[in-house]
């Protein structure tokens, strides 16, 4: 397991799995940025440090929303 993800799975709000975390951010991304896609920001996320950075950004601001309680419509 990552370092990025033993911070996440320690974190007492966590209540929403990783896969649907994932899952949200993928939703949220797709939405906002409808000419990139998340799977090619994942791929770019490996050798860029600012794609990185955002990856993380989404996948962690879809774990805040999940925690809230603010989740999309579908």
């Amino acid at each position: 397991m990552s370092s990025h993800a033993q911070r996440l799975a320690n974190r007492r709000t966590m209540a929403f799995a990783p896969a649907d975390a994932e899952e949200l951010a993928r939703e949220l991304f797709e939405r906002a940025c409808r000419d990139d896609t998340f799977d090619d920001l994942k791929r770019r996320a490996a050798f860029d440090r600012q794609d990185a950075g955002r990856l993380r950004h989404w996948l962690r601001a879809a774990q805040a929303m999940a925690a809230e309680g603010h989740l999309p419509p579908p």
